[in-house]
């Protein structure tokens, strides 16, 4: 996700966790909501290439150096030689597909599970967009900066990582473990996941 925000902007190419939380962290809610979307799309792209690449076949996969490659996101590859180039949507209708099957009908289209069905002659990534808005919503939500987690909303709360850090606390003020332990090793983990305002909630009283 944190590779997805770095390669939305050249700015960010080289940025670190602290400057990316920085970046965020400036957004008003709109622009919030615009960088969201698109951080979105990158997102998907990434992981669809890694789960590609993580069967160890033959066939690699890869993004294409610009995020506004036209055409085509990913590219497919044999022994370093381009097989096959495809165009991901991680959209929840068919309007955008079939917009750029117009633009592009020989570029192939692969979206995300909850419009694949909807529209011929196109397959799905295996990825659904319902989840990669909550995973997006998510990891905004941990990055540091004032009213940020407002911004992203309460879906965060449900999540499966808040839900855990809920029970640690609970374990945490059940005195399995002292504060300083908890925010040493749970603290590392939370890096872009959890911000410093939950976790600093799940310390409150504790002994």
């Amino acid at each position: 996700m944190l590779d997805a925000l770095r390669r939305s902007s050249d700015s960010l190419r080289d940025a670190d966790v602290g400057e990316l939380a920085a970046y965020v962290a400036a957004l008003d809610p709109g622009q919030l909501r615009g960088v969201a979307s698109n951080i979105k799309g990158i997102y998907h792209e990434l992981l669809y290439v890694h789960g590609v690449n993580a069967d160890g076949g033959e066939i690699t996969a890869e993004v294409f150096g610009a995020t506004n490659h036209p055409g085509a996101d990913v590219q497919f590859l044999v022994e370093g030689d381009v097989i096959r180039e495809v165009q991901l949507k991680a959209v929840a209708s068919v309007a955008p597909i079939r917009e750029h099957l117009s633009r592009y009908p020989e570029i192939e289209v692969l979206a995300t599970t909850e419009v694949a069905d909807k529209i011929d002659g196109v397959a799905s990534s295996g990825l659904s967009n319902e989840h990669l808005i909550a995973n997006v919503d998510h990891v905004f939500s941990g990055l540091p900066g004032d009213g940020l987690l407002h911004e992203v909303g309460e879906a965060v709360v449900t999540s499966a990582l808040v839900s855990g850090a809920l029970a640690a606390g609970r374990v945490l003020r059940a005195g399995s473990v002292s504060p300083d332990q908890f925010r040493s090793a749970f603290g590392d983990m939370a890096v872009g996941a959890v911000t410093a305002t939950v976790l600093d909630a799940l310390l409150a009283g504790v002994a």
